[in-house]
């Protein structure tokens, strides 16, 4: 006899030692006849010497009550432990489906019309494999797709097993098979008779395949242990012909924001030739159809293609969709890879203001950005109406620091601040002739800047504090002389030096190398969130991180994805971790333990796996150089489960109770 039930043997040692207390207190505590006081107690005179002499019988009646009650809990109990017999038997399997729930599956060919999935054919095909188990078998369902998901513990009741296997849905990322083995091998651990199969269309990359070891004492850590496991293939699917979007990128042009140019790759998976339409759309207008998106594709060819100079519409969604067309070569099984998406940032021109008496280097490198809308005014008529900076996206302050700065979401700049206003504390004593020696490369201000060679003859030193969102972008030897910082909605880029101009006594040749252009183009776009090398989309199925900019404060964020579904999700160092499991597009939002929206931020996901869009089935599967067969029948296996006659006997025991009590036998 075996135990198979859910319960830990300590839990049900507490559960029944509780219960029998609780029982036997019950009977402890009886209720106490009313005392009278009777004048003539010669009439009850024989009444008490018939108690007397049934005293010793009424105990044990009441006793007889209690051992009725507690045998009734005994036997509750013990079938709460789900006792079965036969499941010693030497024949019996225990037996892990790896349910292949990844992309592919939802391939259309899963009978001869096409009516039908693949999902819905490894369905039938997984129901048959539990129906034909033998009574001491037992099994458990893995849902496979970017993760190993249990759906059941180890059972023998096939109804339940089925119906699980009918809760399963396709997802839309590729399955990762390495790790549904390692999970399943995890599981089989010191259960007799291991079986593993796997029911799939066989649509892995060859180096998971290759990942696993069949000899337990020649394996290194990343492979994965199968030498004592028997692992069979259950395969499903016939049809191979499809394309797919197989990359999906979007990218600005540097110098002019008001255009963008589009990054597709498409390839033919079938046998014979495909023709395709392709339509870009930028929200829900078209920005690229009819003849100039016709794509004809020879047998396993991959396209490359760059679409160049396309204009901003009023959305930032852009989506790229694949429609057959008529006759031979136009027809797809596999719909799924046929849409991609990407995100573009809203962008519009940019208002900017600078504060500054005539200072021609500054204003011509604003020139050469198309996608700015510059304004100039002195310090003086900044100081006496702060209010010129009402409704402007960037403010320069040269060589000056306010008192009253303008009010969130403006972004500011400042060269060379000073005194308590300064939005970065300054430390005590200027730097003298310093030079540039490390650079944070990682942040946007820096992308593609070098500044080794620039010369300054002297500059304000930052004591930047990480606690308050702010960092150090340059550094001479070990002081802070470049720093950004983000103050709620709006960033702050500071200089510790100033720009050449008019009579000003220090100075540096900045603004004479190629990088000062550069520096302030990557400054604006960072105030604008519009950053050129981050990636547009991401791929389902993969754990990324994505930089939230200056978030301080924050342990998690929500991601709302495509269907609308809330999930949480860790942030650390500034970064989250994101995993799209659909094709589409997410709200990723972190808020502060107070509730408070510290940063939002738009996330595109495709399914950009040329593995899963390859959907040719595969008849047979080689794991680890060794070809696996088809499960074979079961042997016929005995196990009865207890369980219901225990409950049977119980409701017995109950129904005994209730009449010995309603005929006063057992009180």
């Amino acid at each position: 006899m075996s135990f198979l039930g859910p319960i830990a043997g300590t839990i049900w040692a507490y559960v029944a030692i509780g219960a029998a207390v609780l029982a036997i207190g019950a009977y402890i505590i009886k209720m106490r006849r009313r005392r009278f006081e009777v004048p003539f107690s010669q009439l009850w005179q024989r009444v008490l010497e018939q108690k007397d002499a049934n005293a010793l019988w009424k105990q044990l009646k009441r006793l007889i009550s209690l051992l009725f009650v507690l045998a009734i809990l005994a036997i509750v109990l013990f079938a709460a432990l789900d006792p079965t017999l036969g499941a010693v038997d030497r024949r019996a399997r225990s037996v892990v489906v790896l349910f292949d729930a990844s992309a592919s599956m939802k391939t259309m060919d899963g009978n001869d019309k096409g009516t039908e999935s693949r999902l819905d054919a490894a369905k039938r095909a997984a129901k048959r494999l539990i129906d034909g188990m033998g009574g001491g078998d037992l099994a458990m369902i893995f849902k496979v797709d970017g993760q190993a998901t249990p759906q059941s513990r180890f059972s023998s009741d096939a109804p339940m097993l089925d119906k699980q296997i009918d809760d399963i849905t396709a997802s839309e990322t590729p399955a990762d098979l390495p790790r549904a083995l390692g999970a399943a091998a995890d599981a089989l651990r010191d259960r007799p008779n291991p079986l593993i199969v796997i029911v799939s269309d066989g649509a892995f990359p060859e180096s998971e395949l290759a990942q696993v070891s069949w000899d337990p004492t020649h394996h290194d850590l990343a492979s994965i242990d199968l030498g004592d496991i028997d692992v069979r293939y259950l395969p499903v699917g016939h049809r191979s012909d499809n394309v797919g979007i197989v990359a999906f990128n979007v990218r600005r042009y540097i110098a002019n924001k008001a255009a963008y140019e589009v990054y597709i790759e498409i390839q033919n998976f079938g046998q014979e030739p495909a023709h395709r339409t392709l339509t870009l759309f930028n929200g829900d207008s078209a920005v690229l159809a009819g003849d100039q998106g016709r794509i004809d594709l020879a047998p396993g060819q991959r396209v490359s293609k760059v679409f160049a100079k396309l204009p901003i519409g009023g959305d930032n969604k852009l989506r790229a969709s694949l429609r057959p067309v008529e006759g031979p070569g136009g027809t797809d099984a596999f719909t799924l890879d046929d849409t991609a998406v990407a995100l573009l940032p809203a962008r519009k021109k940019q208002k900017v203001l600078m504060v500054t008496e005539d200072n021609l280097f500054l204003e011509g490198a604003l020139l050469v950005y198309e996608n700015v809308d510059p304004l100039k005014v002195t310090p003086a008529e900044y100081d006496a109406k702060p209010s010129l900076a009402d409704g402007m996206d960037v403010v320069i302050f040269d060589d000056h620091t306010p008192d009253v700065i303008p009010p969130s979401p403006t972004s500011l700049i400042y060269f060379h601040p000073t005194g308590p206003n300064s939005p970065i504390a300054i430390r005590a004593g200027e730097a003298t002739n310093p030079h540039i020696t490390e650079l944070d490369e990682t942040h946007p201000v820096m992308r593609w800047i070098t500044m080794s060679d620039v010369y300054m003859d002297r500059s304000e030193v930052f004591a930047p504090d990480a606690k308050k969102g702010e960092s150090t972008l340059a550094y001479s030897v070990t002081d802070s002389i470049i720093a950004a910082k983000r103050d709620g909605r709006r960033k702050i880029l500071a200089f510790g030096f100033s720009l050449p101009a008019g009579d000003r006594t220090s100075a540096t040749d900045l603004p004479m190398r190629v990088a000062f252009p550069m520096l302030l183009v990557n400054a604006l776009d960072w105030f604008a969130g519009d950053q050129a090398d981050l990636l547009t989309t991401y791929p389902t199925g993969q754990r990324v991180r994505v930089p939230l900019d200056g978030v301080v404060g924050a342990s998690e964020a929500v991601v709302r994805g495509p269907d609308g579904t809330l999930t949480q999700t860790p942030i650390i160092d500034g970064l989250a971790t994101f995993y799209g499991s659909r094709v589409g597009y997410y709200d990723l939002t972190a808020k502060a333990p107070d509730g408070r929206e510290l940063a939002k931020i738009e996330l595109a996901a495709n399914l950009a796996s040329a593995s899963e869009s390859d959907i040719a089935p595969s008849t047979s599967l080689t794991l680890g150089g060794k070809k696996l067969e088809a499960p074979e029948a079961f042997a016929i296996t005995r196990s009865k489960k207890l369980w219901i006659y225990l409950v049977l006997l119980a409701l017995g025991l109950i129904v005994t109770e209730w009449v010995t009590y309603h005929r006063r036998i057992t009180v």
